[in-house]
């Protein structure tokens, strides 16, 4: 966990090419949650499978978002510093696509009755807390907020607002798994990236104080 806080400072990022790749990101987004609606229709199926796509989309973009920098500085590739130069886009881009998320689960709860076994004052907490941390997340990522905070500020709610977004993924694929549901090969796979995108940070610190080991000496 502590590694995702301190690898989350993304200062001295230099442009980004395309610079709207977040928003790139969100429409895909968008397009497999109507796909979703339009395969099973306008319905509790229909819905629930829309927005059970974009969740795992953007997961998909989290895990992409986090990896990238330590990715870039433990293997030698022009791929993949491109891809940490641009991982700001990454997570805005994630940011962008969870909104949709989010909004796949509001609307319609909005546009229907709130029927007996729906939990709608615990589905409003979780929209309102979730929708605040990705603006905390989508904020501290600029260079505004660099500027505003301080890089070291900055750093540590970002870490923070990551560190958050892992232990819930984390936290949904085991209840999932260890819970009375039907068996999903997809929460045993985002376990595995999840542990794995640790383990790369953790990596990345340790060859970073390598590093700093061999230049003392």
């Amino acid at each position: 966990m502590v590694a995702i806080k301190h690898s989350a400072t993304l200062a001295g990022l230099g442009r980004f090419a395309p610079q709207r790749a977040w928003a790139v990101i969100a429409i895909f987004a968008a397009l497999l949650c109507l796909g979703g609606f339009a395969v099973r229709g306008f319905s509790d199926n229909g819905l629930r499978l829309g927005s059970q796509l974009a969740w795992r989309f953007t997961f998909l973009v989290y895990f992409a978002a986090i990896v990238a920098g330590p990715l870039a500085r433990l293997v030698p590739s022009q791929t993949l510093r491109r891809l940490c130069e641009e991982r700001r886009q990454l997570v805005w881009g994630f940011c962008a696509s969870f909104g949709v998320y989010l909004a796949s689960i509001l609307v319609p709860n909005t546009l229907t009755l709130p029927g007996p076994d729906r939990d709608t004052a615990g589905m409003s907490v979780f929209i309102v807390f979730a929708a605040a941390l990705v603006l905390v997340v989508a904020y501290t990522t600029s260079r505004q907020a660099a500027s505003f905070l301080g890089d070291k500020a900055r750093g540590v709610m970002l870490g923070m607002g990551l560190a958050t977004f892992w232990l819930a993924y984390v936290l949904t694929g085991l209840s999932r798994i260890a819970g009375p549901h039907r068996p999903d090969a997809y929460y045993g796979f985002s376990l595995a990236l999840m542990v794995i995108a640790l383990l790369l940070r953790f990596a990345d610190r340790f060859a970073a104080q390598f590093r700093a080991w061999g230049i003392a000496a």
